[in-house]
């Protein structure tokens, strides 16, 4: 990446860390990325091994954190060999399915534990070099960049009832179905070094062991649950998607917001979105991937319609203000989801209750609600925060009532059990996040 041995002794001293000299680099013009595999040293999977978290699911192999790290520097001096050698190979992943709110499941594969540390190390490379590269309005899996974010591009890009034209999309499977070829060709733009490309490659290429006991092999795919998987979608969807937006679409009236495999894009003019729509299936096919035709649609969200459309587990929407007649932009906790978030609790406490103490359900209760208020928490949504706590209310009432013969208490003494285990109710309006604090003040006209 440097000209010579003496600007790397330089580039080392101001930026001894690994990630910052790559993001460095990452800012020439025309730079190749050559030698990456000297970033797989001890001190970086010290770094990945104090990273990853020990409480998650173990791969096929059972190696969990606690054991690994018992010869946590013999594991690593081996690992490092092979990875330099070329005889490092990931093992199979397990499949573990998680329900959806729509009945079906997604599939989610579990690393091995020192796979996960490869993981780590080579997605770390990647964010390194790329994350600078994106665009603005790519918000997903990025540091430094989160849902927050993703919702006010939404609200600020909508809200003057300007760019009443949205498109929403849906891929088909997404992660399960990037081309392989066509994801290291991508990454060869950047990326030089054969022996890191391969590297990659060989995690696209592992094998799964599916719930069924049979083992599929990866021909397409970065598969959920590895941990570089967002890095490796974000960089295909940059240049498969935002780039090529930003450069024949975009304009102060057209605007893209995109989070992961989810994104709209908003138009003021609505020929500019049909010839959009137009050519995106197009676009799409070409990069090997497909659109769901039924969820992938134009939308007349003007502020005299009634239409409404969903992303990142909201529903965007137009509605009157309180003792207002004009309407304003709205969002709120998406019907769906918010059933599975209920049903979610209602779940949980019926199969723990009788596993748990009750100090720790009401410390476990605790958590959920924060957890929940934490996302959905913006003052126009506080409607729907109360909804989601009335239900997690009545769950726990009903349930733990039935943890023997004998009803615990009545409504009035739990009411007081929740007092005293600091149950919280959703936050007042002013303590909600918000967008524009002149939508608290009620209309004048």
């Amino acid at each position: 990446m440097s000209k010579n041995g003496n600007n790397n002794l330089i580039q080392n001293e101001l930026f001894p860390n690994s990630w910052l000299r790559i993001s460095k680099a990452a800012f020439k013009e025309n730079i190749m990325f050559n030698n990456l595999l000297c970033h797989f040293n001890i001190e970086n999977f010290k770094e990945a091994f104090d990273n990853l978290d020990g409480k998650k699911a173990v791969g096929i192999d059972g190696i969990t954190k606690r054991i690994y790290g018992k010869n946590l520097e013999e594991n690593l001096k081996e690992l490092i060999r092979k990875i330099h050698i070329g005889s490092y190979k990931p093992q199979d992943k397990k499949e573990i399915l998680i329900p959806k709110a729509n009945g079906k499941t997604r599939p989610i594969a579990i690393s091995c534990f020192e796979d996960k540390l490869v993981e780590w190390i080579t997605g770390k490379i990647l964010e390194s070099i790329y994350d600078k590269t994106f665009i603005r309005n790519s918000f997903g899996f990025r540091p430094n960049k989160s849902v927050d974010e993703a919702v006010k591009a939404i609200y600020y890009s909508l809200k003057d009832n300007r760019r009443s034209n949205v498109i929403e999309i849906d891929f088909s499977n997404f992660f399960n179905t990037i081309p392989h070829k066509k994801l290291i060709r991508i990454l060869g733009k950047k990326i030089s070094d054969n022996r890191f490309k391969g590297l990659i490659g060989r995690f696209l290429r592992v094998g799964i062991l599916e719930q069924s006991g049979i083992q599929k092999v990866s021909e397409s795919g970065t598969p959920q649950g590895s941990i570089m998987s967002p890095i490796l979608a974000n960089i295909y969807l940059d240049e498969m998607l935002d780039k090529w937006f930003i450069k024949e679409y975009s304009s102060y009236n057209n605007v893209i917001v995109r989070y992961a495999d989810d994104a709209v894009f908003f138009f003021k003019k609505k020929e500019d979105a049909e010839n959009f729509m137009k050519d995106l299936f197009d676009r799409v096919n070409k990069y090997g991937l497909s659109l769901n035709e039924d969820k992938t649609k134009m939308i007349d969200f003007s502020k005299n319609g009634n239409k409404s459309f969903d992303f990142l587990g909201f529903t965007f929407y137009w509605a009157k203000k309180f003792n207002c007649t004009r309407k304003t932009l709205k969002f709120k906790t998406r019907k769906e989801t918010l059933i599975k978030k209920i049903n979610e609790f209602y779940e949980w406490i019926k199969s723990s209750r009788n596993k748990m103490k009750t100090k720790e359900i009401f410390k476990k209760t605790k958590e959920k609600l924060i957890g929940h208020y934490n996302y959905y928490g913006y003052y126009v949504n506080q409607r729907k925060l109360y909804h989601y706590y009335w239900e997690v209310i009545k769950s726990l009432f009903k349930w733990l009532n039935r943890r023997s013969q004998k009803i615990s208490f009545n409504w009035e003494k739990f009411k007081r059990i929740l007092l005293y285990n600091n149950i919280p109710k959703p936050p007042v309006l002013n303590e909600l996040k918000q967008l524009e604090r002149s939508n608290l003040i009620l209309c004048q006209y």
